[in-house]
């Protein structure tokens, strides 16, 4: 359980801004603030969610740092269930970082990344999945994201999560009614009806199972590898699609050393792109290592962009390339440099054409050059998608590792159940199928898993 004290943050951005929020929660919230905040009304005294005009002074000297708006926002009533106050001031961070140390000084801590919102879950104002939705709508690239987002902080994929617990727990009770009380007069046990109603636990898992890479990519972006050999243009044309300078440019092979990522939106798609070291041969220990990440990025992309240099014929380098798969993504072909006369031979298109994927043409140094590629991403994104909502945007690796971890508890289940004499076995493997989908949504005494899921919060949510 955490500490029961009041923390404080500043819940906006930092940097200079027309206006600044500071946040308090905690027992002492209100009576913390009233050490800094003067008015003719002390904060306690007023209604609560009502804006009043105060005056921050500094506790120590009792000079005015600023001028501000105050609410408080009664317990239980709040983000966090606790009492919580917010300060509306001006946005310097010099006046941010005085009302800060105003509130320190008057004896609330800085809260730590996350906290507020590990407050609303210990306090049961939410639950793990929405606590990290909020932070996926905070950090959402895009709109879709945003909206996918909003879905998960408004229970609904929480509820499908619910409804299965609720029926392993109905199955559980009555597998282990007969187990405990076997000589009483119980009805004649049924196991057919049983498997029946686990069947149909086992078909909601996998049906939000079949819908994470979709919901996946809505949450993070749709992951665009740019592969090919050394100086077939990879870089030049990461350039030329974002629009700036991101990538060092140079004749000299081999320049591109690590993995290079940018993200841009097209169409209401958010493309995560990644320019990679280029594919070949190498003695060299840094440029091996460099090669071999570029081909776990290939592995994992959703669009892996295969680049050859359309100038020049194709080699084994190029062959190489052009057999690069993906695990569960699209692959197109890019025939670079279209702005210079072809160097493919006949032999080479038909290569090409066997491959039996896409072909774009694309030149970094043409105006436009660069847009068929992007239109040819939405397309791809588009038949790539799915049912993302099938899953109720079970998107984040936590939950499937959980219900896939499950559903190898029910089918373990399942099959003692089957067999007629493994009622005391297969309640073990349904408890552990419990535990796994309890936990998508429980913390369950588990301060790792609290820790792992706000680490990348920030300080005033």
């Amino acid at each position: 359980m955490y500490r029961v004290d009041t923390i404080v943050a500043r819940a906006t951005a930092a940097g200079r801004a027309a206006i600044a929020i500071i946040r308090l929660s905690g027992p002492d919230a209100v009576t913390t603030a009233e050490h800094f905040l003067r008015s003719s009304r002390a904060l306690g005294g007023m209604p609560p969610w009502t804006l009043g005009r105060f005056s921050a002074v500094d506790p120590a000297d009792g000079h005015i740092i600023d001028e501000v708006l105050a609410v408080r926002m009664a317990a239980p009533r709040s983000y966090t269930k606790e009492e919580v106050v917010e300060i509306h001031c001006h946005g310097s961070p010099v006046v941010v970082e005085a009302l800060l140390g105003a509130a320190m000084l008057a004896g609330a801590r800085l809260a730590e990344p996350g906290e507020f919102t590990r407050r609303a879950v210990l306090n049961g104002r939410m639950d793990l999945i929405q606590a990290e939705a909020v932070g996926d709508l905070i950090e959402a690239p895009v709109l879709s994201g945003a909206k996918a987002a909003w879905q998960r902080l408004s229970g609904a994929l929480s509820n499908r999560i619910l409804a299965m617990r609720s029926g392993l727990l109905s199955i559980l009770s009555n597998v282990e009614a007969y187990i405990d009380f076997s000589d009483d007069d119980l009805p004649e046990e049924d196991p057919g009806e049983q498997l029946a109603a686990l069947a149909s636990v086992r078909v909601d898992v996998e049906n939000l199972l079949s819908g994470f890479v979709g919901a996946r990519r809505e949450r993070e972006g749709y992951r665009v590898v740019l592969a090919g050999k050394p100086n077939v243009g990879k870089s030049s044309l990461l350039n030329s699609l974002l629009g700036f300078g991101r990538a060092i440019v140079s004749l000299e092979a081999g320049t591109t050393r690590d993995t290079i990522t940018e993200t841009v939106e097209v169409s209401g798609f958010a493309f995560v792109i990644t320019d990679t070291a280029g594919v070949r041969e190498t003695g060299s220990v840094s440029e091996a290592l460099a090669v071999a990440r570029s081909l776990q990025e290939a592995a994992d992309a959703d669009i892996l962009l295969r680049v050859v240099d359309g100038s020049r014929p194709l080699d084994e380098a190029d062959l190489r390339v052009l057999g690069l798969k993906t695990q569960e993504g699209a692959e197109l072909i890019v025939v670079n440099k279209s702005d210079l006369p072809t160097g493919l031979t006949a032999d080479d298109q038909q290569k090409l054409e066997a491959m039996g994927c896409e072909i774009i043409s694309a030149s970094a140094l043409e105006t436009g050059g660069s847009d068929d590629l992007r239109n040819t991403w939405a397309s791809t994104a588009g038949a790539l998608k799915g049912d993302a909502a099938a899953s109720a945007g079970l998107g984040r690796e936590r939950h499937r590792a959980a219900l896939e971890r499950a559903s190898a508890a029910i089918d373990d289940a399942m099959a003692l159940m089957k067999g007629g004499d493994g009622a005391e076995l297969a309640s073990i493997e349904l408890r552990r199928a419990l535990t796994e989908i309890s936990g998508i949504t429980e913390a369950l005494d588990n301060e790792q898993v609290l820790d792992r899921i706000f680490s990348n919060f920030c300080l005033g949510k």
